[in-house]
C-alpha cells in the first residue's frame, strides 16, 4: 500500500489519535514504515512511547 492509500484506510483512526492506545498507534506505525512514509512512522512512534509512559501507574 502506498501512504496515501494508509492515509485512506486509517482516516477514521487519523481524527482520533488522542484516544489511540500505544499498541494501535505502533501498528500504524508500522503500516506507514512499510509503505516508506518513515517520517509518519517515525512521529507515530514517538506518540506510542508518550501515550505508553504517560499511562504507567
Amino acid at each position: 500500500m502506498t501512504p496515501d492509500e494508509l492515509d485512506d484506510l486509517f482516516s477514521d483512526l487519523i481524527v482520533q489519535l488522542d484516544r489511540l492506545d500505544a499498541g494501535a498507534l505502533e501498528l500504524m506505525a508500522g503500516a506507514y514504515d512499510q509503505a516508506g512514509d518513515v517520517d509518519r512512522a517515525r512521529a507515530l512512534w514517538g506518540l506510542a512511547d508518550t501515550r505508553r509512559a504517560t499511562d504507567r501507574p
